[in-house]
């Protein structure tokens, strides 16, 4: 299940700047480019949020979704080696906060975002019988 559609991505650009970004000669973006950038914006979602949810997210918490658009758009303008600095600091953001959730210092709400159990190694404290109570002290 995609994070994000090429309708998405067409909320945050112009269908001349995905065509500009996608297209080798025409005005029409070409839908396996733009598959092609999700893909990579998905896989680098599901490498932090892997390591603390079940990946990939099904239903795709919206906030999910904005960081996949965040992440493909970038992608689609390194095609191209012209990520203007809106861009380069969107995709920083969304990295950033994706580290924190592997990190365990931020958390995605939102159904399908629940944490799956922890596979991480526990303490455990177990302790022998007393050596000193009430009845081997009674002497002293």
């Amino acid at each position: 299940m995609a994070y994000c559609t090429q309708d998405d991505i067409l909320k945050m650009i112009s269908p001349e700047e995905l065509a500009e970004l996608t297209a080798e000669f025409g005005d029409t973006p070409d839908p396996q480019v733009v598959g092609e950038a999700i893909s990579r914006g998905e896989a680098e979602i599901d490498a932090y949020l892997g390591t603390v949810y079940a990946v990939p997210l099904s239903p795709v918490p919206p906030l999910i979704k904005a960081l996949a658009v965040d992440l493909a758009i970038f992608h689609l303008y390194l095609r191209r080696s012209i990520a203007p600095p809106v861009r380069r600091q969107k995709y920083e953001a969304a990295v950033a906060f994706l580290k924190e959730v592997a990190a365990g210092q931020a958390v995605v709400a939102g159904a399908g975002g629940e944490p799956q159990s922890s596979n991480r190694e526990t303490a455990e404290l177990n302790s022998g019988q007393r050596i000193f109570h009430r009845d081997t002290l009674k002497d002293w």
